[in-house]
């Protein structure tokens, strides 16, 4: 994947002081979409490479993304629906498919028009993967889909991470609070209030971080009618107080931490960063290569997406002479 960035890596952790607990994980999860979105590009001439992008998007926060062909033009269609049944979230997709994985029919519930006008009624509309499949079902054969999956499960990307993110967020609080309490603090420790006016050089002094002996000649001189014995500068203090971490090693949890989670939801980031001396050319393949078998089979997806427009499609999805495609590190 090279220069493209694991999102949380990218992220600045001086802003985080800006963040409140509402939106730290949706920032996060932003970064990593974004990254993921990153690994997959397709160049050419074809309505396709327009949609791309939102396709890729979609299929990265659903598992799953259509596209049909109406008014002459490609459209990104939902395929999915997350209803609840029995208390549990159940996926419902608007596609058939035999036991072969292979796809049958798209029926979508679309705005009934009338010379071009909505009606405010629906219509079912049922699409084929190909000519011959609506040939074979007596079919409108310009009622076309191809579908993008995600991966072979059909499942979205980063599912789960708030929770993991909620145990990030403690490192990160933490750290934060300790960069806040170990800041040393300074103590002048007088005998009584000492006098406005020479109180406020002590403070002029902190404003500008200079320490230095200061004499009180108002602070000194007693007051016996207001009570006042006079400040010896001789039993001024001055204490300096800085927590005490206790051994703890946030920074070592956050990033342990922060590299379960890109193990977990295939998030490329460097494994040899740490490494003191150049390592061997096997390190680096070995280092890799669980990333390499992941965007293997994601890549694969999005190739016969590819190919199944074009079928459909030609030269009006993707000019088939002139295209790259790259997903992570290949490029097609």
């Amino acid at each position: 994947m090279g220069a493209i960035s694991d999102g949380i890596n990218s992220l600045d952790l001086k802003l985080l002081t800006q963040f409140s607990k509402s939106n730290f994980k949706e920032t996060i999860i932003n970064a990593l979409y974004r990254s993921l979105r990153g690994k997959s590009r397709l160049e050419g001439v074809g309505d396709l490479v327009k949609l791309f992008p939102y396709l890729e998007s979609q299929a990265n926060r659903q598992g799953v993304i259509g596209v049909i062909e109406k008014g002459e033009k490609l459209l990104p269609i939902s395929v999915a629906n997350l209803v609840e049944k029995k208390g549990k979230n159940v996926v419902e997709y608007k596609f058939d498919r035999n036991p072969y994985f292979q796809y049958s029919q798209l029926r979508l519930l679309l705005p009934e028009l009338i010379n071009g006008k909505p009606t405010g009624r629906t219509v079912e509309e049922i699409y084929y993967p190909n000519i011959s499949s609506a040939e074979e079902a007596g079919g409108d054969k310009t009622k076309l889909f191809a579908i993008l999956e995600n991966d072979v499960d059909l499942c979205p990307d980063l599912v789960g991470i708030e929770s993991d993110l909620e145990k990030l967020e403690f490192f990160l609080n933490a750290i934060l609070h300790d960069v806040a309490a170990s800041k040393k603090k300074y103590y002048f420790i007088f005998s009584q209030d000492p006098d406005a006016e020479d109180w406020a050089k002590v403070g002029k002094l902190l404003d500008k971080d200079i320490m230095g002996y200061i004499s009180m000649p108002k602070s000194a001189k007693p007051d016996a009618k207001a009570g006042k014995a006079g400040i010896d500068p001789n039993t001024i203090q001055l204490q300096t107080l800085q927590p005490d971490n206790k051994g703890r090693d946030l920074w070592k949890d956050y990033k342990e931490w922060k590299q379960e989670m890109l193990w977990k939801y295939g998030i490329r980031f460097d494994i040899l960063e740490e490494k003191q001396e150049r390592a061997s050319v096997s390190e680096v393949g070995q280092a890799s290569s669980y990333f390499d078998d992941t965007e293997n089979e994601r890549r694969q997806c999005r190739i016969n997406f590819i190919q199944w427009c074009i079928e459909n499609w030609g030269k009006k999805a993707l000019n088939v002479n002139d295209y790259t495609f790259t997903y992570g590190r290949k490029k097609t």
